[in-house]
């Protein structure tokens, strides 16, 4: 889908109602806008996780075990930080 929008006051774009309803966009939902190269990218929080979900999917193969890895590497640092109690 391709449409035209125009740029307003303060650098303001009005989404064109069939993109908002296709995307289930509602007033007062936050964006995310990423330059990415010569081109500009609008995300909701739910295109920006799914971007997130399967960039870690591509990297790893799936999200399996990701939790586990993470609370592992937080306490390994808790560990470090904590001062030797000889």
């Amino acid at each position: 889908m391709t449409d035209t929008v125009v740029l307003g006051e303060s650098g303001r774009i009005v989404l064109p109602a069939s993109i908002r309803n296709q995307f289930d966009l509602k007033t007062g939902d936050r964006l995310t806008v990423i330059v990415k190269d010569s081109h500009i990218e609008i995300l909701s929080m739910q295109m920006a996780l799914k971007e997130i979900r399967d960039s870690i999917i591509a990297e790893r193969g799936s999200l399996d075990g990701l939790l586990d890895e993470f609370l592992e590497e937080r306490r390994e640092e808790a560990r470090r930080e904590q001062p030797d109690n000889d």
